[in-house]
C-alpha cells in the first residue's frame, strides 16, 4: 500500500495544483496552500485501521482520485496513520491536480483575518475530531503576550474572543472545558520542545494549591487548562498551539464589581515589567486612571469597562512588604498574603527554575476588596522552564546559567533575589518551614522525577503519534523566530529528562535539604559504619554509596580526613 502511494504521487507531480473544498464525513478539511496538503482530524480510535467516510466534493471538481481508487460519495482509507500520506488527483475547474491528505486526531482550528497588536474581526473555524461538522465562528482576534507582539515573529500567540452576528460576546465551552468567550492560543515560540507551557500549568494544577476563599467558592481554579490544536491561517498551516482558558476573574471565582453601587470587588493584576513595585521592594502613588501602573497591568475590572480602576488593594501590600519592621511583618503578613499558595508557588518556581516569573508573569488576585485585601497568586507564561530560556539566542539557548544545579535565587536571568517579598517570606520560620514541609510531601507525588518525566513524555506521545510533532518540525524548524536552529523534539525530551533528575537531587540536598550530619551511608542512624564509608570514600574515590551533604561534618564544603575526625569526636561524645 505504502509504495502505491509513493508512486502516485511521483506521477502526480507533473500536474497543476489548485486549492478545492473537500468535505469528508461532514468537515470540511483544513487546507494548507504552502505544502498542498489537506489535513483531516478523525477520532483517536481511528488510528491504525481503515476507515470509510461519506465525501462530498464542490461543483468545481469533476473526478477525483484518492489513493488508488475513484471516489464519488464515500472514500475508503485502508490505514489512518499520523504517517501516512493519500495522495489526491482530481479535475478542477477542466484542470488535473494534486494535492495529499494527512490525518490528525487533534482539533482543527482555522484562522481567517488581518491580525495585529489590536482586536480585529476575523473568522474561525473549528473541527473536532469526534464531531461530524466543521463550525463557523465570528471573534475578536488579536496577537497575545510580550514576546509575539513583533511584526517579524511568525508564530504568535493570540487572544480570541467569539462575537455573535450582532458583535455581542458569545460564551462557548471547547474539549469539555469551561463555556467562555475568551480563549488563547498559546504558540510555545521560544520552546523548543513546544510544550512546557501546557505541562508546566498541568503540573502547577497538581499541586492543588486552593486559595483563601476555596471553601466559599470551591469551583475556583487557580490554574488554567487547555487542548492541543492544530491551527491555519489565511490557508497555511501554523502548526500545533495549545488553546486554553484564560485565566481571569471567572476562573478564579472573584466576586464581580458591583455595578449598582460602584463598588470594587473581586480585583486582578498581572506583573508585565521588573519593577520595584513588581518586586515589592518600594510602594508609589497610585495612578488610577492608566491601564498600566509600576509594571501591573489591571485584569480585573476590564479598564474599558471601569474607570478609573483602583490599585489601592495591590499599593497596600507593597507597601506593608516595603516598609513593616520584621517582627510586623513576620505577625501580620498572613493577612496581606494567601501564604499556603505563596509557599507552593517558590517550591513550584524553584523545582522548574522559571527564571521569568518571580516578579512579572504572576498573576495577582484578590477575592473580594470589600471584605478583606488579602492577596493570592496564580500563574502564567512558563515557557521559559526546565532548561529553556526566555530568549532563544544562540548564547542563551541551554545557558550554563539555567543548568539544574544553580541556584535560582543567584541567576542573573531572575530577579528572585531581588524579590522583597519572597526574600522576606524565606526569614519567616513559620513559612519557611511550610516551604519544606510541602516540598518534601509534593516529593512522593506531584514532583517525583519520574512523575515530571512522565507528564512531559506523555504530551510528546500524544502529539508524535498525531503526526503534529512532525508537521511542528516541518513549518518551523530553522526558522527566525528560532534563531535559525533545527526543531529536534526527542533530544529536547532527552534533555529535558535528564535535567528534571538532576534538578529533584539538587533540590532535596540543598535548597529543601534535610539532613543528619554524620549519616555518611544514609540509613538514618550515625555509626561506626559511617565512618568506614567515609574512609573508603577518601581511598577510593567513589561516593555511589556516599551521602555527601551529611558526610560533610564539619561543614566546609569539602569532604576530607577532618570530617572522619569530627564525626569520631561526635561518637564519642555521644
Amino acid at each position: 500500500m505504502k509504495r502505491t502511494i509513493v508512486a502516485l504521487v511521483a506521477f502526480f507531480m507533473c500536474f497543476a495544483t489548485s486549492f478545492a473544498q473537500l468535505t469528508i464525513g461532514g468537515k470540511r478539511m483544513a487546507y494548507d496552500k504552502r505544502s498542498n496538503t489537506y489535513l483531516l482530524t478523525v477520532p483517536r480510535s481511528a488510528y491504525g485501521s481503515s476507515l470509510t467516510l461519506p465525501i462530498a466534493i464542490d461543483d468545481t471538481v469533476s473526478w477525483m482520485i484518492i489513493g488508488s481508487s475513484q471516489v464519488r460519495t464515500s472514500v475508503e482509507f485502508p490505514l489512518v496513520d499520523g504517517e501516512v500520506n493519500y495522495p489526491i488527483l482530481f479535475s478542477h475547474n477542466k484542470n488535473l491536480t494534486t494535492a495529499k491528505i494527512r490525518f490528525t486526531y487533534h482539533p482543527i482550528l482555522c484562522l481567517t483575518g488581518d491580525f495585529n497588536a489590536e482586536y480585529s474581526i476575523g473568522q474561525v473555524q473549528i473541527t473536532e475530531p469526534d464531531s461530524s461538522q466543521t463550525v463557523d465562528l465570528r471573534a475578536r482576534i488579536k496577537w497575545a503576550g510580550g514576546t509575539t507582539l513583533y511584526d517579524w515573529i511568525e508564530k504568535h500567540n493570540y487572544h480570541i474572543k467569539f462575537i455573535d452576528e450582532y458583535g455581542e460576546k458569545l460564551d462557548l465551552s471547547f474539549f469539555g472545558l469551561r463555556k467562555d468567550n475568551h480563549w488563547r492560543l498559546d504558540a510555545g515560540i521560544v520552546d523548543m520542545l513546544r510544550f512546557r507551557n501546557k505541562v508546566a500549568h498541568g503540573i502547577w494544577a497538581g499541586f492543588d494549591s486552593k486559595p483563601y476563599y476555596a471553601e466559599s467558592q470551591p469551583e475556583a481554579r487557580n490554574y488554567s487548562r487547555g487542548e492541543h490544536v492544530e491551527m491555519f491561517l489565511n490557508g497555511e498551516y501554523m502548526g500545533f498551539f495549545d488553546m486554553a482558558e484564560f485565566l481571569d476573574r471567572k476562573q478564579m471565582k472573584l466576586k464581580k464589581y458591583d455595578e449598582t453601587t460602584g463598588t470594587f470587588r473581586g480585583l486582578m493584576w498581572k506583573g508585565k515589567e521588573v519593577t520595584r513595585q513588581t518586586l515589592f521592594s518600594r510602594d508609589s502613588v497610585v495612578v488610577d486612571t492608566v491601564e498600566r501602573w509600576c509594571g501591573f497591568d489591571i485584569m480585573y475590572p476590564d479598564f474599558d469597562d471601569v474607570y478609573p480602576t483602583d490599585y489601592s488593594v495591590l499599593n497596600r501590600a507593597i507597601n506593608f512588604v516595603a516598609t513593616s519592621d520584621d517582627s510586623t511583618f513576620a505577625e501580620h503578613v498572613g493577612e496581606y498574603f494567601d501564604l499556603p499558595v505563596l509557599a507552593d508557588y517558590y517550591v513550584f518556581i524553584q523545582m522548574l527554575f522559571a527564571i521569568d516569573n518571580s516578579s512579572k508573569n504572576i498573576i495577582w488576585g484578590c477575592y473580594n476588596s470589600a471584605l478583606d485585601q488579602k492577596l493570592t497568586l496564580s500563574v502564567w507564561d512558563l515557557e521559559a522552564t526546565v532548561g529553556q530560556h526566555w530568549y532563544d539566542g544562540q548564547g542563551y539557548y541551554h545557558a550554563s546559567e539555567i543548568q539544574p544545579e544553580n541556584d535560582l535565587e543567584t541567576c542573573r536571568f531572575t530577579a528572585l533575589s531581588r524579590s522583597k517579598l519572597f526574600m522576606r517570606l524565606k526569614q519567616v520560620p513559620a513559612f519557611w518551614q511550610r516551604v519544606m514541609d510541602r516540598y518534601w510531601e509534593l516529593r512522593n507525588t506531584v514532583l517525583d522525577p519520574d512523575s515530571l518525566i512522565a507528564r512531559y513524555q506523555a504530551t510528546f506521545d500524544v502529539l508524535r503519534t498525531s503526526g503534529a510533532l512532525e508537521r511542528e518540525r516541518e513549518r518551523w524548524t530553522g526558522s527566525r523566530d528560532l534563531a535559525n536552529r533545527q526543531l529536534d523534539f526527542q533530544g529536547e525530551l532527552d534533555y529535558l529528562s535528564d535535567w528534571i533528575r538532576r534538578r529533584v537531587n539538587y533540590l532535596d540536598h540543598n535548597t529543601f535539604a534535610i539532613y543528619l550530619l554524620g549519616d555518611a551511608n544514609g540509613d538514618g542512624l550515625v555509626t561506626i559504619s559511617d565512618v568506614t564509608l567515609i574512609i573508603d570514600y577518601l581511598l577510593t574515590d567513589d561516593g555511589s554509596a556516599l551521602t555527601a551533604i551529611n558526610a560533610d561534618v564539619d561543614l566546609d564544603g569539602n569532604i576530607t580526613i577532618a570530617d572522619v575526625t569530627a564525626l569520631i569526636d561526635m561518637l564519642l561524645v555521644g
